[in-house]
């Protein structure tokens, strides 16, 4: 029994360990992350919470339609004198049990209780956009954050590279100054860049961490939790987008933004229909079983007077509303001014998803610009810092020419790596209102 028992909790652990493989060193991908921070995110876990309110709410509502039902009970002890006329006798004192159990049911009250469900349905599917809207802009800023981190991992590998460069020359200008085929300033100068070298590759390594941190705070990772992102590889070529303006912004109307407002919009819809429901009668349906037992009564023991005490009742009520002071008016004009409210954020949500699709194809189109050039420039640089290197060694020019053409291509690929990352990330942005999940595959 103890072997069964410890092979159980053996592989419970080997499963529990295999479901968080992201959190034991293995490098996080995008998806990992976003899904990771979907199901801890304290904000997406808040409004998951007053979502249930509300499909709780809309529950209640759909109860409303079943009959109440209670039971009552009375017991009643009288001290003083009291006549009973129907014996002719006089009774001192006496106490009475009177238990009874009723029912009622509204039959007809302006279908108020249908539309409330109507209105809480609408607002429990409100609720769940809420949820899915505040996902979305969660995994936009993990995007954000993660090419951040791909970014500087790349302005790093640069840099390092550069100075590898740098390094290599200086061991050439030594043996050169050794030689006698450069002055001793040349040498000097080209230490001075490797310098310079060693400090970019400083920045850019402090870079990487605090990208890094960015990242593990959006996640709220635990401080000492291993963590190390996928580098996937990125193809620009390949995530160029080809739809209009206007084709966007008809697939991107499924967003949870739009949806939400949509969703209101019925709600108010319906919470006009319960305004304006109050202005019919309502009817409704009672009954009710009981009996009761009085020690006044000389014929009978408790259970013979229950017995022969009992009662049914069954009615209907009927209450028509003359005047309430004007609220039932009151409350179906703001409602009006309610839906209208609702319709007006409706619009202005379109309106904004338009103007927002709008930014997002033009910074799209800037960023792809952008990329080219800087990638046409990046290969001037390389071909003129080549060309200066290689007259440097026969002496051709002095070391501040070569500095300043490292300089010049350092700063040409470091622009051509910042724009092809802000291209990549506006594309993503179009992904996403085109409803395609986020993903560097």
């Amino acid at each position: 029994m103890k072997h069964r028992r410890f092979l159980l909790l053996f592989f419970g652990a080997l499963c529990l360990c295999s479901a968080m493989p992201a959190q034991h060193g293995s490098e996080w991908s995008l998806e990992q992350c976003i899904r990771y921070a979907w199901d801890n995110n304290i904000a997406v876990r808040q409004q998951t919470l007053s979502s249930e309110q509300t499909k709780n709410l809309l529950f209640q509502s759909k109860m409303e339609l079943l009959p109440t039902v209670g039971a009552n009970a009375s017991y009643n002890i009288r001290w003083g004198r009291s006549a009973d006329l129907q014996e002719l006798r006089v009774i001192d004192n006496n106490s009475a049990f009177s238990p009874s159990i009723s029912a009622s049911l509204s039959l007809f009250e302006g279908l108020q209780k249908v539309n409330a469900i109507r209105r809480n349905q609408a607002d429990y599917e409100a609720s769940q956009q809420d949820v899915a809207q505040l996902r979305n802009q969660i995994s936009l800023e993990i995007a954000r954050a993660y090419l951040q981190v791909l970014l500087s991992q790349e302005l790093l590998a640069a840099a390092e590279k550069s100075r590898e460069s740098v390094e290599q020359q200086r061991r050439r200008t030594e043996q050169l100054v050794a030689a006698g085929s450069q002055p001793h300033s040349d040498l000097l100068e080209v230490v001075a860049q490797l310098a310079t070298e060693e400090l970019q590759c400083v920045t850019a390594r402090n870079n990487v961490e605090m990208a890094t941190l960015s990242l593990r705070q959006l996640l709220d990772l635990d401080p000492d939790a291993v963590f190390k992102i996928l580098t996937p590889e990125l193809n620009v070529e390949a995530v160029r987008y080809v739809e209009s303006i206007k084709t966007l912004y008809e697939m991107a109307k499924g967003l949870p933004q739009i949806r939400a407002a949509e969703y209101r919009l019925a709600s108010a819809d319906y919470t006009l229909a319960i305004a304006k429901g109050r202005y019919f009668p309502t009817l409704a349906l009672s009954a009710s079983y009981g009996s009761n037992f009085t020690d006044a009564n000389p014929v009978g023991d408790f259970w013979a007077q229950i017995q022969d005490n009992r009662s049914l009742s069954l009615g209907f009520s009927l209450r028509v509303p003359l005047f309430q002071n004007w609220s039932i008016a009151t409350g179906a004009r703001n409602a009006k001014l309610s839906r209208r409210m609702a319709e007006l954020e409706l619009e202005s949500r379109q309106n904004v998803l338009y103007k927002e699709i709008q930014q997002a194809t033009a910074d799209a189109t800037a960023a792809y610009n952008q990329y080219k050039a800087s990638e046409h420039n990046v290969s001037a640089m390389q071909e003129s810092f080549r060309y200066t290197e290689q007259k440097l060694e026969v002496g051709a020019v002095t070391a501040t020419d070569y500095t300043v053409a490292k300089n010049n291509l350092f700063k040409a690929q470091s622009e051509m790596l910042q724009s092809k990352y802000q291209y990549v990330f506006q594309v993503k942005i179009i992904d996403f209102y085109k409803g395609i999940p986020l993903t560097l595959n």
